[in-house]
Formats: structure tokens, sequence, C-alpha cells
């Protein structure tokens, strides 16, 4: 079983900032560092959870309605040890692509929200230039992943807050692999899913023994904050 950063060492550094990436590709214990993409208004990759600027910098603005120069002059007020940090900018998607490249982690990029689906194809010529490196795309849009697929053999895992045979069809039919809350997890799903060929991450796990026992069941990927 492999482990994922969530938004970088989230436990250590503010979520998905260069501190929190930074600290995951110094771990040896982490195969992969998590993001979340947006875009820009001017169509520049950056790494943000939310649409909204508010709960982390307390600017109450859309990431999708400004530049990238008026997004660079909005920095970081909250997360994990933030008077460690000061004056941190929202990174671009090329930072940290950088920094998984030079650590040799796998870039796990969630793709949160685009300005329009054709701006797939941009986002998989940024990766092209990273020659050598792991990525794996996940995101709750299912069109995004479909848009992928239809262009890229990258890996790809569709992430999921609920199951059910329409999602599972769907994830077989575009080879998707399935990204699921730990609150879905029990052992019959997981032997089912790993029967019809599925590799199975899960995600928010922060506490040991669970993280051992999903092992156990067969799962293949962890995204934790602390682990």
């Amino acid at each position: 079983m492999k482990y994922i950063a969530h938004r970088g060492f989230s436990s250590k550094a503010p979520e998905n900032s260069i501190p929190a990436f930074q600290l995951a590709a110094l771990s040896e214990a982490h195969f992969g560092i998590e993001c979340d993409v947006h875009q820009t208004k001017d169509g520049e990759f950056v790494v943000f959870h939310d649409d909204n600027l508010k709960r982390m910098t307390r600017k109450d603005v859309l990431i999708s309605n400004l530049t990238y120069d008026e997004l660079k002059k909005i920095h970081l007020k909250t997360g994990k040890n933030i008077k460690k940090y000061e004056d941190l900018e929202i990174p671009t998607l090329k930072a940290f692509l950088d920094i998984c490249s030079n650590a040799n982690k796998a870039a796990v990029v969630e793709i949160k929200k685009l300005n329009d689906i054709t701006q797939i194809i941009p986002l998989l010529s940024l990766m092209e230039a990273y020659a050598g490196l792991d990525v794996m795309f996940i995101s709750f849009d299912l069109n995004y992943l479909k848009f992928i697929r239809a262009i890229s053999n990258a890996p790809l895992q569709l992430l999921v807050s609920t199951i059910s045979e329409d999602i599972i069809y769907d994830s077989r039919a575009n080879q998707f692999d399935l990204s699921l809350d730990k609150k879905l997890i029990n052992k019959t799903l997981i032997k089912r899913l790993k029967k019809e060929g599925f590799k199975i991450a899960v995600w928010t796990v922060d506490d040991q023994r669970q993280a051992d026992n999903y092992k156990k069941i067969g799962v293949d990927y962890i995204t934790s904050d602390r682990l």
C-alpha cells in the first residue's frame, strides 16, 4: 500500500502550500503528493482547494475571477503552523510539479475547476515537460476524466463519496480506478472491486490502525494529512 500526502504534508504546514509540498517531498514514507488545481481568469493553473479564497486568505473572491497577477498579491493567512511561514503565495501547478519531479514523488493532481473542459489539453501539455514524472489525475468530475481518457493513457481515479452500479460501470468502461471516501470502505466492497480489476485509493485516513486494516483488505493507496 502506498501513502499519498494530502495537499502536501498538511498536518505540518498550510495545505497546498510550497512548505507543505517540500515537507512531503522529504518524507521517505510518501509515494506521492496530492494537490488541487484551479485556473485563473487568464488561464494559469494554480494550486488551491476551494473555488473561493476566503477560508485560507480571508479574501472573499473566486479564483476564476482573478488574473494570475492579481492572485499573486494575495497571501495565505490560515493553515497549520501558519505563523512559521510568512507571505505564502498560492502556488502554481508548475511549482508543485517541480517539487515532485526533483524529489521523485508521484504527482497526484486533483482537477477541481477549469475555465472550460478544453483546458485539459494545455494541462496535459504542461505535464509533458516533466519526462519521467509519474502523474495521476483524480477528480470528482466525471467529464474531466472522460476527456483525459479520450486522449491519454494517464492513470485516472474517480473520487467518490457514494458508490453505485452506475459509478462502477462508468469507471470500468473508461478505465478509471476509484478513490473512495473512507466511510464507504468495507471488506466485501473492496473484494468485489479488486476482483473486477480496480486499484483502490481511500481518503482521508489519519489513523495508523485504520490504515493497517485497509492494507490487509487490499487497498492500494492511502491519502493522509499526517501518516
